[in-house]
């Protein structure tokens, strides 16, 4: 009898729950919103789409679209924002690299705006803006 309380422990376990406890909370899962980098746009070099609305629990997954390296680097972000090592974010390099970001409690409500360093100067440029 004892084996059995302990394998169905620790099967209860496994599964995300303990006898006669409560399940886990639910993972807030969210949508994934795709931004690709483009050559293209009025000075060559655009995010597509420039601006998105995302919720928490969202993934913005942006995309090489093209042959020039870029990446992600918040420059204007609402007060309470704390994005730490997520400020900046690797290069990509080759076509079809991703870079991914859950939008989390690090991101407070409101406009953030983010460009592609190499390219700033051209005006590559998005606006991620965070619904309450």
């Amino acid at each position: 009898m004892t084996r059995l309380i302990v394998v169905v422990a620790a099967a209860a376990a496994a599964l995300g729950g303990a006898p006669g406890g409560a399940p886990p909370p639910p993972r807030i899962q969210g949508r994934v919103i795709e931004v690709r980098t483009v050559e293209a746009g009025p000075y060559g070099m655009a995010f597509d789409p420039v601006r998105i609305t995302v919720s928490r629990g969202d993934t913005v997954r942006w995309v090489q679209g093209g042959r020039m390296p870029h990446n992600v680097a918040f420059r204007v972000v609402p007060p309470g924002t704390t994005l730490g090592d997520a400020e900046r974010s690797p290069y990509l390099e080759r076509p079809g690299a991703t870079y991914e970001l859950v939008i989390d409690e690090r991101f407070a409500p409101g406009k953030h705006v983010y460009v592609c360093t190499p390219h700033e100067v051209m005006g590559m440029a998005g606006v991620l803006y965070v619904s309450e």
